[in-house]
C-alpha cells in the first residue's frame, strides 16, 4: 500500500511539473498580443474590410483612430514598400468599385518612379520629392507621411456628351502621396500638387451615371 501511495505521489509530481512547463512555454502564444519588430503592441482585426462599416464592436477606438490618422497624415513611420502595397491591395479589394482591377505591385511603383518625370506637374514633383522617391526606388522603403491612394474617374455634371445624367470616365487612378505628415497646418489629408505622383491611370470608357 505504501509503495502504491508513493507511486501516486510521484505521478502527481510529474504531472504538476509537466503542466507548469507547458503553461510557461505557451504563455506567449496563448495570452500575449502580437508584438512588432519595434516592440509596439499590434492589433490586427480579423476582417480586413472592417473600416467599410465600422459595425464590428470588437474593434477598439485606438485601432480606428490609427487608421484615420494614417489616411490623413500617411504612414506614421518608415514602412517597407512591400507592406505598404499589401495594405493598399487588401483594403482596395474591399471596395466594389476597384476590386476588379489588377492589384498594385512593387514593380509597377518602381517603374513609375524610375521612368522619370513627365511634363508639367510631374516634373515639379520630381524636383520637390527626388530624395524621397530615390529612397523608395533604391531601398524599397516608404518614408513617414507617404501613402498610396486610389480614386475613380472624374465626373462631369454639365457636358454635351451627357444625355440625361452625369458622365464619368470609367477607371481608376492610383497616386503616391508624399509628406502628408508635414501638412499639419493645412487642410488635413489634402496634398499639395508637388506631393502627388501618379502611379497608374486606367480609363477604359465613358459611362453615364443616372
Amino acid at each position: 500500500m505504501k509503495r502504491l501511495n508513493r507511486l501516486h505521489l510521484w505521478l502527481a509530481a510529474v504531472i504538476l511539473v509537466f503542466s507548469t512547463w507547458f503553461i510557461w512555454a505557451n504563455a506567449g502564444r496563448l495570452v500575449s498580443p502580437k508584438i512588432s519588430s519595434a516592440g509596439e503592441r499590434v492589433e490586427k482585426p480579423k476582417d480586413p474590410c472592417w473600416f467599410m462599416s465600422l459595425k464590428d464592436e470588437t474593434i477598439s477606438s485606438d485601432v480606428i483612430q490609427k487608421r484615420q490618422d494614417r489616411e490623413t497624415f500617411g504612414y506614421p513611420s518608415e514602412t517597407p514598400l512591400s507592406e505598404a502595397i499589401r495594405i493598399f491591395n487588401e483594403e482596395t479589394q474591399c471596395k466594389v468599385l476597384y476590386a476588379g482591377y489588377p492589384p498594385l505591385t512593387e514593380d509597377e511603383v518602381l517603374a513609375a518612379i524610375v521612368a522619370g518625370a513627365d511634363y508639367g506637374k510631374q516634373g515639379n514633383i520630381w524636383l520637390a520629392q527626388k530624395d524621397a522617391l530615390w529612397r523608395i526606388a533604391s531601398e524599397r522603403k516608404m518614408p513617414k507621411g507617404s501613402l498610396f491612394v486610389v480614386d475613380s474617374g472624374g465626373r462631369i455634371q454639365d457636358s454635351a456628351l451627357r444625355p440625361g445624367g452625369t458622365i464619368q470616365a470609367k477607371g481608376i487612378r492610383i497616386t503616391l502621396m508624399l509628406g502628408l505628415d508635414k501638412n499639419v497646418n493645412d487642410l488635413p489629408g489634402v496634398a499639395k500638387p508637388e506631393q502627388t505622383l501618379l502611379i497608374r491611370k486606367t480609363y477604359s470608357q465613358v459611362e453615364i451615371v443616372k
